[in-house]
């Protein structure tokens, strides 16, 4: 199998949700805990906006978009396309796009409103975090599907730092442009990690779904 999950990174996977759930529902009833840390990171970051940080910040929330973590998923089908990989490419699209729905359901449920002096681009729900969620998917499914079949452990260190260091600084961008609170960014990791890796887990599924059909009856899976 191109995507294999193994037991520990289920067990991380399983972690993750529930915690994510657990601060989810500490949100939604504005439990003191995270209400304090939210304010106190909420206030921090105010105290550091200048213009060259207020560029910075701007790049990698653009890079962190959800539009464009669905058109990078795109690209990565279409390699993979290139490459004869058809039964994982149909996995990666299908699992930005529900993971996208996922998210919007979640964001719905919580209806957080947004911090105060959000910019006026940034509507609706802020809990939890559809550029973060976006993001940070993208960087598991490149860490599940990309990362582990590079022969180099110098390449694969590199990319892994390059997208961490985009992930990061996109989370701290939204916080930054007081868009979301970071228990919004910390649930939204937390989401996407275990999304991607129940859907890594579903592959074998969906891969013998596939060539169960003539038309990918002879695709590598």
């Amino acid at each position: 199998m191109i995507i294999s999950v193994k037991n520990k990174q289920l067990r991380y996977a399983i972690i993750c949700f529930i915690s994510a759930l657990i601060i989810s529902v500490f949100v939604k009833i504005k439990f003191i805990f995270p209400t304090i840390i939210d304010n106190s990171i909420h206030s921090f970051m105010a105290g550091i906006q200048t213009g060259l940080n207020d560029i910075l910040m701007t790049v990698f929330s653009f890079l962190g978009s959800p539009i464009l973590d669905v058109i990078y998923v795109l690209i990565l089908a279409a390699i993979l396309l290139l490459a004869n990989l058809r039964i994982p490419a149909i996995w990666a699209v299908t699992t930005i796009i529900l993971g996208n729905i996922f998210n919007t359901i979640i964001r719905l449920s919580v209806d957080r409103s947004r911090p105060v002096g959000h910019l006026l681009s940034d509507q609706g729900s802020s809990f939890p975090s559809s550029h973060v969620f976006g993001i940070f998917s993208v960087i598991f499914i490149l860490s599940l599907l990309v990362i582990p079949n590079i022969e180099s452990p110098r390449k694969q260190f590199l990319i892994s730092w390059a997208i961490t260091v985009i992930g990061v600084m996109t989370l701290m961008s939204r916080i930054y442009f007081n868009a979301h609170y970071l228990s919004d960014t910390i649930a939204a990791v937390l989401f996407a990690y275990a999304w991607i890796i129940f859907a890594g887990k579903l592959y074998p599924v969906l891969a013998k779904l596939l060539t169960s059909l003539s038309f990918f009856s002879h695709d590598e899976v």
